[in-house]
Protein backbone atom coordinates (compact mmCIF):
# COMPACT_ATOMS: atom_id res chain seq x y z
CA UNK A 1 0.00 0.00 0.00
CA UNK A 2 2.74 2.46 0.93
CA UNK A 3 4.68 1.55 -2.22
CA UNK A 4 1.64 2.39 -4.35
CA UNK A 5 1.16 5.76 -2.64
CA UNK A 6 4.86 6.56 -2.86
CA UNK A 7 4.88 5.70 -6.57
CA UNK A 8 1.89 7.99 -7.19
CA UNK A 9 3.54 10.82 -5.26
CA UNK A 10 6.75 10.40 -7.26
CA UNK A 11 4.71 10.77 -10.46
CA UNK A 12 3.58 14.16 -9.16
CA UNK A 13 7.21 15.27 -9.16
CA UNK A 14 7.60 14.83 -12.92
CA UNK A 15 5.89 18.08 -13.99
CA UNK A 16 7.62 20.29 -11.37
CA UNK A 17 11.01 18.85 -12.32
CA UNK A 18 10.33 19.45 -16.02
CA UNK A 19 9.23 23.03 -15.36
CA UNK A 20 11.59 24.10 -12.58
CA UNK A 21 14.63 21.82 -12.58
CA UNK A 22 16.15 19.80 -9.76
CA UNK A 23 14.89 21.78 -6.75
CA UNK A 24 11.58 19.83 -6.37
CA UNK A 25 13.60 16.60 -6.16
CA UNK A 26 15.91 18.13 -3.59
CA UNK A 27 13.00 19.37 -1.47
CA UNK A 28 11.29 15.97 -1.58
CA UNK A 29 14.54 14.14 -0.79
CA UNK A 30 15.46 16.40 2.12
CA UNK A 31 11.97 16.10 3.64
CA UNK A 32 11.90 12.31 3.36
CA UNK A 33 15.37 12.16 4.89
CA UNK A 34 14.22 14.36 7.78
CA UNK A 35 11.27 12.02 8.42
CA UNK A 36 13.51 8.94 8.37
CA UNK A 37 16.11 10.50 10.69
CA UNK A 38 13.45 11.62 13.18
CA UNK A 39 11.90 8.15 13.22
CA UNK A 40 15.31 6.53 13.81
CA UNK A 41 16.18 8.96 16.61
CA UNK A 42 12.83 8.40 18.36
CA UNK A 43 13.26 4.64 18.10
CA UNK A 44 16.76 4.86 19.59
CA UNK A 45 15.59 7.04 22.48
CA UNK A 46 12.69 4.68 23.22
CA UNK A 47 14.94 1.60 22.68
CA UNK A 48 12.59 0.30 20.02
CA UNK A 49 13.64 -1.71 17.01
CA UNK A 50 14.36 0.48 14.00
CA UNK A 51 12.34 -0.36 10.90
CA UNK A 52 11.70 1.91 7.94
CA UNK A 53 10.69 -0.90 5.62
CA UNK A 54 6.97 -0.03 5.71
CA UNK A 55 7.71 3.22 3.85
CA UNK A 56 5.28 5.28 5.92
CA UNK A 57 7.90 7.86 6.88
CA UNK A 58 8.81 8.34 3.21
CA UNK A 59 5.15 8.85 2.28
CA UNK A 60 4.77 11.39 5.09
CA UNK A 61 7.81 13.27 3.84
CA UNK A 62 6.57 13.27 0.25
CA UNK A 63 3.11 14.55 1.20
CA UNK A 64 4.65 17.37 3.25
CA UNK A 65 6.99 18.33 0.41
CA UNK A 66 4.12 18.35 -2.08
CA UNK A 67 2.25 20.90 0.04
CA UNK A 68 5.17 23.33 0.24
CA UNK A 69 5.85 26.30 -2.06
CA UNK A 70 8.70 25.74 -4.49
CA UNK A 71 10.51 28.75 -3.00
CA UNK A 72 10.17 27.59 0.62
CA UNK A 73 13.46 27.45 2.54
CA UNK A 74 14.54 23.83 2.96
CA UNK A 75 14.33 24.04 6.75
CA UNK A 76 10.55 24.61 6.53
CA UNK A 77 9.53 21.12 5.28
CA UNK A 78 12.13 19.64 7.65
CA UNK A 79 10.46 21.38 10.61
CA UNK A 80 7.06 20.11 9.46
CA UNK A 81 8.53 16.61 9.05
CA UNK A 82 9.99 16.67 12.57
CA UNK A 83 6.63 17.63 14.08
CA UNK A 84 4.81 15.01 12.00
CA UNK A 85 7.08 12.18 13.12
CA UNK A 86 8.02 13.18 16.67
CA UNK A 87 4.62 14.48 17.78
CA UNK A 88 1.88 13.06 15.54
CA UNK A 89 3.25 9.61 14.68
CA UNK A 90 5.84 7.89 16.88
CA UNK A 91 4.36 8.63 20.36
CA UNK A 92 1.24 6.68 19.31
CA UNK A 93 3.09 3.57 18.22
CA UNK A 94 3.99 4.37 14.62
CA UNK A 95 2.01 3.15 11.60
CA UNK A 96 -1.43 1.69 12.15
CA UNK A 97 -2.06 3.47 15.45
CA UNK A 98 -1.90 7.17 14.67
CA UNK A 99 -5.18 9.01 15.42
CA UNK A 100 -4.21 11.88 13.13
CA UNK A 101 -2.63 11.99 9.70
CA UNK A 102 1.02 12.84 10.48
CA UNK A 103 1.57 14.82 7.27
CA UNK A 104 -1.53 16.93 7.93
CA UNK A 105 -0.29 17.61 11.45
CA UNK A 106 3.12 18.67 10.15
CA UNK A 107 1.68 20.98 7.50
CA UNK A 108 -0.78 22.52 9.99
CA UNK A 109 2.11 23.14 12.41
CA UNK A 110 4.16 24.88 9.69
CA UNK A 111 1.17 26.97 8.61
CA UNK A 112 0.53 28.18 12.14
CA UNK A 113 4.18 28.96 12.90
CA UNK A 114 5.37 30.31 9.54
CA UNK A 115 2.35 31.43 7.50
CA UNK A 116 4.36 33.91 5.45
CA UNK A 117 6.73 31.20 4.20
CA UNK A 118 3.93 28.67 3.71
CA UNK A 119 1.72 30.88 1.55
CA UNK A 120 4.25 32.87 -0.51
CA UNK A 121 4.42 31.41 -3.99
CA UNK A 122 6.98 31.64 -6.76
CA UNK A 123 5.58 33.14 -9.97
CA UNK A 124 6.04 30.52 -12.72
CA UNK A 125 5.39 33.15 -15.41
CA UNK A 126 8.66 34.91 -14.54
CA UNK A 127 11.84 33.46 -15.97
CA UNK A 128 14.48 33.18 -13.26
CA UNK A 129 17.10 30.65 -12.23
CA UNK A 130 16.11 28.35 -9.38
CA UNK A 131 19.09 27.04 -7.38
CA UNK A 132 18.74 23.39 -6.34
CA UNK A 133 19.99 23.71 -2.75
CA UNK A 134 20.27 27.34 -1.69
CA UNK A 135 17.43 29.53 -0.49
CA UNK A 136 16.60 32.15 -3.09
CA UNK A 137 14.62 35.35 -3.41
CA UNK A 138 11.77 34.59 -5.77
CA UNK A 139 9.40 36.84 -7.67
CA UNK A 140 6.20 36.19 -5.75
CA UNK A 141 2.59 36.20 -6.87
CA UNK A 142 -0.84 35.44 -5.44
CA UNK A 143 -2.11 31.91 -5.92
CA UNK A 144 -5.66 31.35 -7.27
CA UNK A 145 -6.64 30.22 -3.76
CA UNK A 146 -5.45 33.54 -2.31
CA UNK A 147 -7.32 35.50 -4.98
CA UNK A 148 -10.52 33.57 -4.19
CA UNK A 149 -9.96 34.21 -0.49
CA UNK A 150 -10.01 37.95 -1.27
CA UNK A 151 -13.33 37.59 -3.11
CA UNK A 152 -11.83 38.12 -6.56
CA UNK A 153 -11.76 36.04 -9.70
CA UNK A 154 -8.34 34.56 -10.60
CA UNK A 155 -6.82 35.85 -13.83
CA UNK A 156 -6.05 32.33 -15.04
CA UNK A 157 -8.70 30.33 -16.89
CA UNK A 158 -9.82 27.04 -15.31
CA UNK A 159 -8.81 25.13 -18.46
CA UNK A 160 -5.26 26.50 -18.19
CA UNK A 161 -5.05 25.27 -14.59
CA UNK A 162 -5.20 21.66 -15.77
CA UNK A 163 -1.58 21.79 -16.90
CA UNK A 164 -0.19 22.80 -13.53
CA UNK A 165 1.75 25.94 -14.48
CA UNK A 166 0.36 28.34 -11.89
CA UNK A 167 1.21 29.46 -8.38
CA UNK A 168 0.45 26.99 -5.64
CA UNK A 169 1.87 24.15 -3.55
CA UNK A 170 4.55 22.11 -5.28
CA UNK A 171 2.50 18.96 -5.88
CA UNK A 172 -1.03 20.34 -5.82
CA UNK A 173 -1.10 22.18 -9.15
CA UNK A 174 -0.77 19.19 -11.48
CA UNK A 175 -4.53 18.62 -11.73
CA UNK A 176 -4.45 16.00 -14.50
CA UNK A 177 -1.62 14.08 -12.84
CA UNK A 178 -3.43 14.07 -9.47
CA UNK A 179 -6.55 12.70 -11.19
CA UNK A 180 -4.50 9.96 -12.88
CA UNK A 181 -2.80 9.10 -9.58
CA UNK A 182 -6.18 8.90 -7.88
CA UNK A 183 -7.47 6.50 -10.53
CA UNK A 184 -4.36 4.34 -10.09
CA UNK A 185 -4.80 4.18 -6.31
CA UNK A 186 -8.52 3.40 -6.61
CA UNK A 187 -7.93 0.56 -9.09
CA UNK A 188 -5.25 -0.87 -6.81
CA UNK A 189 -7.70 -0.51 -3.87
CA UNK A 190 -4.98 1.34 -2.02
CA UNK A 191 -7.34 4.30 -1.57
CA UNK A 192 -11.11 4.16 -1.12
CA UNK A 193 -12.92 5.93 -3.93
CA UNK A 194 -16.04 6.56 -1.83
CA UNK A 195 -14.14 8.89 0.50
CA UNK A 196 -12.82 10.98 -2.38
CA UNK A 197 -16.18 10.97 -4.18
CA UNK A 198 -18.15 12.15 -1.14
CA UNK A 199 -15.43 14.69 -0.30
CA UNK A 200 -15.53 16.22 -3.79
CA UNK A 201 -19.34 16.08 -3.93
CA UNK A 202 -19.67 18.05 -0.69
CA UNK A 203 -17.12 20.63 -1.88
CA UNK A 204 -18.82 20.85 -5.29
CA UNK A 205 -22.28 21.47 -3.84
CA UNK A 206 -21.04 24.21 -1.53
CA UNK A 207 -19.04 25.85 -4.34
CA UNK A 208 -22.05 25.72 -6.69
CA UNK A 209 -24.70 27.01 -4.29
CA UNK A 210 -22.55 29.40 -2.27
CA UNK A 211 -19.88 30.80 -4.63
CA UNK A 212 -17.30 33.14 -3.14
CA UNK A 213 -17.01 35.22 -6.32
CA UNK A 214 -19.46 36.70 -8.80
CA UNK A 215 -19.58 33.98 -11.44
CA UNK A 216 -21.64 31.05 -12.63
CA UNK A 217 -21.96 28.00 -10.36
CA UNK A 218 -19.92 25.90 -12.81
CA UNK A 219 -17.07 28.42 -12.86
CA UNK A 220 -17.09 28.58 -9.07
CA UNK A 221 -16.84 24.79 -8.88
CA UNK A 222 -13.92 24.71 -11.34
CA UNK A 223 -11.92 27.31 -9.44
CA UNK A 224 -12.60 25.79 -6.02
CA UNK A 225 -11.71 22.23 -7.01
CA UNK A 226 -8.54 23.14 -8.91
CA UNK A 227 -7.09 25.82 -6.63
CA UNK A 228 -5.10 25.22 -3.49
CA UNK A 229 -4.61 21.70 -2.19
CA UNK A 230 -8.25 20.51 -2.24
CA UNK A 231 -7.85 17.93 -5.01
CA UNK A 232 -4.52 16.70 -3.65
CA UNK A 233 -6.09 16.33 -0.21
CA UNK A 234 -9.01 14.33 -1.63
CA UNK A 235 -6.64 11.72 -3.10
CA UNK A 236 -3.66 11.54 -0.75
CA UNK A 237 -4.81 12.68 2.71
CA UNK A 238 -8.44 11.97 3.55
CA UNK A 239 -8.10 8.46 2.07
CA UNK A 240 -5.53 7.43 4.70
CA UNK A 241 -6.95 4.05 5.85
CA UNK A 242 -5.53 4.37 9.36
CA UNK A 243 -7.41 7.55 10.24
CA UNK A 244 -10.60 6.91 8.20
CA UNK A 245 -13.69 4.97 9.36
CA UNK A 246 -13.81 1.26 8.62
CA UNK A 247 -17.36 0.89 7.29
CA UNK A 248 -18.35 2.03 3.82
CA UNK A 249 -21.18 4.26 5.02
CA UNK A 250 -18.85 5.70 7.62
CA UNK A 251 -16.27 6.48 4.93
CA UNK A 252 -18.90 8.27 2.85
CA UNK A 253 -19.99 10.40 5.82
CA UNK A 254 -16.36 11.02 6.73
CA UNK A 255 -15.47 12.19 3.23
CA UNK A 256 -18.49 14.48 3.04
CA UNK A 257 -17.67 15.94 6.47
CA UNK A 258 -14.07 16.61 5.44
CA UNK A 259 -15.23 18.25 2.20
CA UNK A 260 -17.61 20.47 4.15
CA UNK A 261 -14.84 21.41 6.58
CA UNK A 262 -12.32 22.39 3.93
CA UNK A 263 -14.86 24.70 2.29
CA UNK A 264 -15.66 26.27 5.66
CA UNK A 265 -11.96 26.86 6.32
CA UNK A 266 -11.63 28.45 2.89
CA UNK A 267 -14.54 30.78 3.53
CA UNK A 268 -14.02 31.65 7.20
CA UNK A 269 -10.47 30.58 8.04
CA UNK A 270 -7.47 32.84 8.49
CA UNK A 271 -5.46 31.20 5.71
CA UNK A 272 -6.10 30.73 2.01
CA UNK A 273 -5.79 26.96 2.47
CA UNK A 274 -7.15 24.93 5.36
CA UNK A 275 -6.91 21.39 4.01
CA UNK A 276 -4.57 20.18 6.75
CA UNK A 277 -6.82 21.55 9.49
CA UNK A 278 -9.91 20.02 7.87
CA UNK A 279 -8.19 16.62 7.70
CA UNK A 280 -7.20 16.75 11.38
CA UNK A 281 -10.74 17.59 12.53
CA UNK A 282 -12.17 14.85 10.28
CA UNK A 283 -9.62 12.42 11.77
CA UNK A 284 -10.87 13.28 15.24
CA UNK A 285 -14.47 12.60 14.13
CA UNK A 286 -13.72 9.26 12.43
CA UNK A 287 -13.96 7.09 15.59
CA UNK A 288 -17.21 8.80 16.54
CA UNK A 289 -18.64 8.09 13.09
CA UNK A 290 -17.72 4.41 13.45
CA UNK A 291 -19.21 4.25 16.95
CA UNK A 292 -22.41 5.93 15.82
CA UNK A 293 -22.86 3.50 12.95
CA UNK A 294 -22.09 0.49 15.14
CA UNK A 295 -24.61 1.66 17.73
CA UNK A 296 -27.25 2.24 15.05
CA UNK A 297 -26.69 -1.23 13.59
CA UNK A 298 -26.92 -2.87 17.03
CA UNK A 299 -30.15 -0.98 17.76
CA UNK A 300 -31.56 -2.08 14.41
CA UNK A 301 -30.69 -5.71 15.13
CA UNK A 302 -32.36 -5.54 18.53
CA UNK A 303 -35.54 -4.06 17.06
CA UNK A 304 -35.54 -6.73 14.37
CA UNK A 305 -35.19 -9.54 16.95
CA UNK A 306 -38.05 -8.15 19.00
Amino acid sequence: MMRDVLFALLMLLVLPVVHYGVRPLVMAGVTMLACAVCEILFSLIQTRSISLSDGSSLVTGMVIAMLMPLNAPLWLPCAAAAFAILVAKMPFGSIGHTPFNPAAAGVAFAALCWPKEMFSYFDPAVSQSIPPYQDFTAVLTHSPAAVLKNGLKPDILPLDMLWGVFAGPLGATGILVIAACGLFLFLKRTARWEITASFLLAATLIAAFFPRIACSPLTSVKYELMSGSLLFCSVFMVTDPVTAPHRMLGRILYGAFAGFLIMMFRRFGAFEQGAAFAVLIANAAAPQIDSLLCGTLRLGDELYDE
